[in-house]
């Protein structure tokens, strides 16, 4: 599990001050990045090789608000990974009281720029390697 904190912006909020709903995704992804990375899986070099994972799912259920001005930690979890798949869990909790905002999950495919499906075990074993040590089954 990793822990990205984050304090949302003004432009993220609407007129009572309140983060809109729809950015709770956008911190799904950049938590998501930031543990990729910190396993070893840097995003930008990714796509530099050729390898795009979208989004095939995005799940998020909203629990209490967050405001502008609050800090969020969010915790992020790798739930599932195939060597074509892979699935994250995710919670938001307010960084000062500890409160559960929002929770969600999000699954995604590795594909060559061409829209190809990856098999990371054949395609990408450095990749698998560090896909399976994250979940550890080494």
């Amino acid at each position: 599990m990793d822990i990205y904190e984050r304090t949302p912006y003004y432009y993220e909020t609407d007129q009572m001050r309140i983060v809109h709903h729809s950015n709770y995704i956008r911190w799904f992804e950049e938590a998501r990045i930031h543990h990729l990375e910190s396993i070893g899986i840097r995003f930008a070099e990714l796509e530099a090789s050729g390898v795009v994972c979208p989004v095939l799912e995005v799940q998020a259920a909203y629990k209490q608000m967050v405001r502008f001005g609050d800090t969020v930690r969010i915790s992020t979890r790798l739930n599932f990974y195939n060597g074509v798949r892979y699935g994250y869990d995710y919670e938001v909790h307010h960084a000062g009281t500890g409160a559960l905002c929002c929770t969600g999950s999000s699954l995604h495919c590795f594909l060559d720029r061409e829209g190809n499906i990856l098999r990371l075990r054949r395609d990408r074993p450095d990749l698998h390697a560090l896909m399976l040590a994250e979940l550890g089954k080494e």
